[in-house]
């Protein structure tokens, strides 16, 4: 898959998780069960939770450092695409219906 299709999916995934309770963004313990659940390797859940707590960052830059948070969340990015792309197939399967799952439209 493209690089911009994965930033996309990341970026909905975090968007999903801030919109969808009031119990705001789920724990790290949370996320990685949920990535588990779907059928993604612990260890690989594990990386993208890291990822993902990672991609938070330029989301709170923003208000400070508006074009420092552009330029992380373009590198951050580029890492997680590369880390997406490391990842067996079924866990990138996994990863792709699990992320499907969260937001079905």
């Amino acid at each position: 898959m493209s690089n911009i299709f994965w930033s996309l999916l990341v970026i909905l995934m975090i968007f999903g998780r801030l919109v969808e309770g009031l119990e705001g963004i789920p724990s790290s313990d949370e996320s990685l069960d949920d990535l588990v659940s779907a059928g993604v390797s612990e260890n690989a859940a594990a990386g993208i939770v890291k990822f993902d707590r990672k991609l938070q960052e330029p989301f709170e830059m923003e208000k400070t450092d508006p074009e420092g948070a552009k330029e992380l969340e373009q590198v951050l990015h580029e890492e997680f695409n590369e880390y997406i792309d490391s990842l067996s197939e079924d866990d990138q399967a996994a990863y792709q219906k699990y992320i499907k799952n969260l937001h079905p439209n």
